[in-house]
């Protein structure tokens, strides 16, 4: 039997299909000693055509710097151990698209974790060398993902004052958890939804600390608890962060 789709159903469909693709997110900028730096200055090129498109299957290569783009050249922004990069998140590419003050960076359907993991550049993100600098889960009643949409899709993020002075990946990640009730499984579309972008930053200092590393992908199994989670039924409160330890600045 053939499906006839009316006038009127298409353009809701492909009203929704739009709304669903507004709903995701990217990397847009960097705050850096309070200068914002230009859209996509030190950030690995985007894919096309849609950079807010998400990782599905956890396992993937793309979990380490979210979908190639062009290439992987980008330039190196300058940083000071132990200071603020404040990542902005968007939905979008110009200020016009914007789905509400509240909506433009991430739908609010989209509720999830948030981190950041620093990798040495020279490494290409290959192998046992991610160390997590940030992570927020639900704190505080509030998902980390409401905390960026409040914050007008700014995520603040400590570099650590202790490491190795030198080049590095500097790896943003969202988790929208509205379908991370299923599993993932090859070929369908729910699960977990994962949002990675890879910036590049020089770190200054004299800091000796080279901290433990994990291979990404690697960090996540499709079936623990905070990757297959019910954001209607599962406990809020008992949530806890997926992936490796916090690295914690030596003392």
């Amino acid at each position: 039997m053939k499906f006839k789709l009316g006038f009127a159903s298409a353009l809701v469909l492909v009203s929704s299909l739009a709304s669903m693709a507004s709903a995701h997110t990217f990397l847009r900028t960097l705050t850096i000693d309070g200068k914002q730096t230009e859209v996509g200055q030190c950030i690995e090129p985007y894919h096309g055509p849609d950079k807010t498109s998400g990782v599905k299957d956890p396992a993937s290569d793309d979990m380490t710097c979210g979908f190639p783009g062009s290439s992987k050249d980008a330039d190196l922004c300058p940083v000071e151990p132990g200071s603020e990069v404040r990542a902005e998140f968007r939905n979008y590419d110009n200020e016009e698209e914007a789905d509400g003050k509240f909506n433009m960076a991430i739908d609010e359907s989209h509720q999830g974790p948030c981190f950041a993991y620093m990798a040495p550049l020279e490494s290409g993100g290959k192998g046992d060398v991610w160390f997590k600098i940030f992570e927020d889960g639900y704190s505080s009643g509030s998902w980390c993902v409401n905390k960026i949409r409040f914050s007008m899709g700014f995520m603040n993020i400590t570099i650590p004052e202790d490491i190795l002075p030198g080049d590095y990946l500097l790896r943003t990640e969202v988790i929208g958890l509205q379908e991370a009730m299923y599993e993932y499984e090859e070929g369908q579309k729910k699960g977990a939804q994962y949002f990675i972008n890879c910036a590049h930053i020089t770190v200054s200092g004299s800091g000796t600390a080279v901290p433990q590393g994990y291979a990404i992908p690697g960090i996540y199994k499709q079936d623990e608890p905070s990757i297959l989670f019910d954001l209607d039924k599962d406990d809020a409160t008992k949530y806890v962060a997926p992936g490796p330890a916090l690295y914690l600045v030596k003392c």
